[in-house]
């Protein structure tokens, strides 16, 4: 595909132009063809992209000595916060030269842009680009300016590093002296068209403060808003008789985007923890009222026993509905778990129930509703099965945290574990087992002691 072909693909692939207007841009490429040659810039059609978010170089033509390009933008975006100029002259139909912008590969320049038009429309802009990095690496200097030559070089040495960030620097009674290009591109971009060198600091409303209010300000960095854009803006005194300032000024909008973009999702997050948690404990109360209008007792200890389990992921879901990572306390899982089993099982006062813990810690959300589900079993049966035929009893849960090993022993003083064919086939005892060794990699033992039994299971966080 030859260049002038280029032409009505890129239009038709990036933009809104009629084909009256592409056959325009075309007669504009076929007239700069004509004179490139004797010129001494890189020339360029850019049109409006169809989102209007920026421009599409369509046509190149390179001057008769060396192109500032290593490879021909065509088909690139020219983006509005490097090329200001362009999205200008699309917007108002005027022209504007001498603007400073940075191409596609990163070097500075100047632009004068002209509109294009077709039937008082603009549809695209003809670019005549001249490479001024050179100058620009060496902080253009304004030679009107009356200061200490040697004493900005010092500060433009220094400040070598911050080239991509805009540098504003101010003599000691506040009059701007000079910029970088990318102080003059950033101005641009947010609508200032007239020449700032000179102007005074309190004349720029950078900040909501006085020249000597923010000379005086303890802090060395600010966050501003300038429109709809985001800057840190970082204070550096040069220490020299005439006591200079120079101002960084750090595009920072794409990191508070993201900022709010994840407090949104953040948020929503929550939200579903908070509804899953709470179709849970929907779902608890129907079995709840079931359970009380059964008149089966198996029934009764099923639906029970389905409840308290239900109700032990909606702990996890509970706590993640009140925090920001996906992190969790393991301790306060496990204390909630404990609580909701005593309140099930209110006709056993006489049952005790202890919590023991060498520390808190945090643990990932998904192992924390297993580990709560493994809890709730274990308490469960020791509810059920562990006391018969005693008045009293006590329920021990411990949780020792040893560096990366976790071990978690319920402890009952009852009549003693009984292994049985029936307890191994149970659904309590299989939850319990298959968790351990499948989710969690973990190790279960089982110790029956004189009065009662001890229970554990040993994991890596």
């Amino acid at each position: 595909m030859n260049r002038k072909t280029n032409i009505p693909f890129l239009c038709q692939k990036y933009s809104s132009l009629t084909k009256e207007d592409i056959n325009k841009i075309i007669d504009v490429a076929d007239s700069i063809d004509v004179v490139g040659d004797s010129l001494d810039c890189d020339i360029f059609i850019d049109i409006p992209s169809r989102q209007k978010d920026g421009a599409i170089v369509v046509y190149h033509v390179k001057p008769r000595i060396k192109s500032i390009y290593k490879h021909s933008p065509t088909g690139q975006r020219a983006e509005i916060g490097n090329e200001p100029g362009v999205w200008q002259t699309l917007q108002t139909g005027k022209v504007s030269k001498n603007i400073k912008a940075k191409t596609q590969e990163g070097r500075y320049i100047t632009q004068n842009i002209y509109p294009i038009f077709n039937r008082e429309k603009v549809i695209g802009t003809l670019i005549m680009e001249r490479d001024i990095s050179y100058n620009i690496m060496h902080f253009s200097m304004n030679h009107k300016a009356n200061y200490d030559m040697s004493s900005t070089l010092i500060l433009i040495k220094n400040l070598n590093d911050y080239l991509d960030d805009a540098i504003l620097i101010f003599d000691h009674t506040g009059k701007l002296l000079t910029k970088n290009v990318k102080a003059d591109i950033l101005f641009h971009s947010l609508g200032f068209t007239e020449e700032n060198e000179g102007k005074h600091f309190n004349e720029l409303r950078l900040i909501d403060m006085t020249f000597e209010q923010f000379l005086q300000a303890d802090n060395t960095q600010h966050e501003i808003k300038i429109g709809n854009f985001y800057f840190l803006m970082k204070k550096v005194m040069v220490p020299n008789g005439e006591r200079k300032l120079a101002i960084i000024l750090q595009d920072i909008t794409q990191l508070k985007d993201k900022d709010a973009e994840i407090s949104m999702k953040t948020v929503a997050i929550r939200e579903i923890h908070h509804r899953i948690k709470n179709n849970l404990q929907t779902i608890a109360s129907m079995l709840r009222l079931q359970s009380r209008r059964s008149e089966s007792e198996e029934a009764k200890k099923i639906l029970k026993d389905s409840l308290n389990r239900i109700l032990s992921i909606a702990a996890t879901h509970e706590l993640l509905s009140k925090q920001l990572s996906d992190e969790i306390n393991l301790i306060e899982v496990i204390d909630f778990v404990l609580k909701n089993l005593q309140a099930s099982y209110t006709e056993s006062d006489e049952i005790q129930l202890f919590f023991t813990f060498n520390e808190e810690f945090l643990i990932e959300s998904d192992k924390a509703t297993v580990i709560a589900l493994i809890v709730n079993e274990l308490v469960q049966n020791c509810y059920d099965h562990a006391f018969k035929g005693l008045e009293k009893g006590e329920i021990i849960v411990d949780v020792n945290k040893q560096n990366e090993i976790v071990t978690i022993n319920v402890q009952d003083n009852g009549v003693g574990f009984i292994y049985t064919e029936e307890i191994e086939k149970s659904l309590g005892f299989s939850i319990v087992q298959s968790y351990v060794r499948d989710k969690l990699r973990g190790k279960l033992g089982i110790t029956k002691r004189e009065k009662g039994t001890d229970v554990f299971f040993r994991f890596t966080v």
